[in-house]
């Protein structure tokens, strides 16, 4: 993000310098700061709108579609500070006119416009489209509002972008020093209404869609007559792009914004795709509970660039659900091992439960690694008052020559990296991936 501000700053300051003798008052700095400010807040905008578009050479431009939605994240709120100051130096100066602080510009008297004042109707749409976008910033940032209405209210994005495009087109300098600047914001119109165009249109990860239906159901069940996981199968009716320890999409056609699960195992030749989902929140509750064979189902990916570092000695820590990518990888080490050599010396795999009761994997993770010498696994139960911590990992690996591979809640992945950091384990040796997308 910091080199994309620093790009479009670059091509705003020939503007800037070329009119450089005219920046004598007020109104001059005034109308340089508008074009400034409204060429980062456009900027952003398009940038947050090509990272929501899931293109396959985006996401490996960014290392992982996680990565990106932290980056879109982080340039929506660049955009929303860049607008509101756009609007802030746009007001100044009737606000500064009228407590009579600056005088207002002598510019002779306004030809007279024949037909549509396409130059006012930019400004009107500019203004309303910000109010606009305050609020579906504000809706996007808090977290009470539920997946559902988010997915839905996001859409909504689209229509803003093409509104900023609509408003910028007819507010821009002609003058040579805005040459770069226009050229910049013509490509970020260009695909900024693409890209709206594919969300408003439903058509987001199309070419990454495979039909399904739900094959086999095994589910886990707590108290209450209630489930806490469920482990189901689809079986794909056309072929998708998957590497071991990614995520997919699932759209089961219920009403629901589609959502993403980490991909248990997939079996290409038998178009067999798996997924292991716990109960973590209204939608997963719903899910384990009603989730039934036949079913049909929409699956898009896969995404991701989780894990597989090139290191002989390695560290994986899967903490509750976050197992599932880890056993990924393992059915795809034991069909490596029948082709050709492993180059991986040792791998300890920590599997991280609450109960006995929740170690839903432990068994085939077990028959797995019976298969693989060179991994050995852990289990860390914290009914036994267990817990896994970063001097643990050190003592048990007996070294601080390893990469580590992290899959489950936030928290205790930072607590795992502060203490590791301290140890001596450097930072780019801890790998894990960003699943909170909002």
């Amino acid at each position: 993000m910091i080199r994309f501000t620093a790009l479009l700053t670059l091509l705003w300051l020939p503007s800037l310098l070329i009119g450089w003798d005219s920046l004598d008052n007020f109104f001059a700095w005034r109308h340089q700061l508008t074009m400034y400010s409204g060429l980062l807040g456009l900027g952003y905008m398009g940038l947050a709108v090509l990272l929501a578009a899931r293109f396959n050479w985006v996401e490996a431009k960014v290392k992982g579609l996680d990565k990106g939605y932290r980056l879109h994240r982080n340039v929506g709120i660049g955009a929303t500070v860049s607008l509101f100051c756009h609007w802030l130096i746009i007001k100044s100066g009737q606000w500064l006119v009228g407590a009579g602080v600056v005088e207002r510009p002598n510019r002779g008297p306004r030809p007279e416009i024949e037909g549509i004042n396409w130059h006012a109707i930019a400004e009107q749409v500019g203004d309303i489209s910000f109010k606009v976008f305050l609020i579906f910033s504000i809706i996007s940032l808090v977290q009470a509002v539920s997946y559902k209405r988010f997915k839905f209210t996001h859409k909504v994005g689209g229509l803003l972008m093409i509104a900023g495009v609509f408003h910028t087109a007819f507010l821009l300098d002609w003058n040579a020093g805005a040459i770069p600047m226009n050229i910049a914001i013509a490509i970020i119109s260009i695909v900024g209404v693409w890209c709206s165009w594919l969300s408003l249109s439903g058509n987001i990860g199309k070419k990454n869609k495979a039909e399904g239906a739900i094959e086999k159901v095994t589910t886990y069940p707590g108290q209450a007559d209630q489930n806490v996981a469920v482990r189901f199968s689809i079986n794909l009716t056309s072929e998708i792009r998957y590497k071991e320890g990614q995520f997919a999409y699932l759209d089961f056609h219920d009403g629901e914004a589609p959502h993403p699960f980490s991909v248990l195992n997939f079996n290409a030749e038998q178009q067999l795709i798996e997924f292991g989902v716990k109960d973590l929140g209204d939608y997963t509750h719903h899910l384990v509970n009603s989730i039934q064979p036949g079913q049909k189902v929409t699956v898009e990916g896969g995404y991701g660039s989780f894990q597989i570092p090139e290191f002989e000695k390695q560290v994986w820590v899967g903490a509750g659900i976050g197992i599932v990518p880890f056993v990924s990888r393992l059915y795809w080490l034991t069909m490596q091992a029948k082709k050709q050599h492993i180059a991986l010396e040792k791998v300890h795999l920590f599997y991280c439960v609450n109960s006995e009761k929740e170690a839903f994997f432990h068994d085939e993770i077990l028959s797995l690694v019976r298969r693989l010498d060179f991994i050995e696994l852990h289990l860390v139960n914290a009914e036994y008052g267990e817990q896994l911590d970063s001097q643990q990992i050190v003592e048990q690996v007996a070294s601080k020559d390893f990469d580590l591979c992290f899959c489950g809640p936030q928290p205790f992945a930072n607590a795992l990296k502060t203490g590791l950091d301290t140890l001596g384990l450097p930072e780019e040796r801890f790998h894990t991936e960003i699943f909170k997308i909002r």
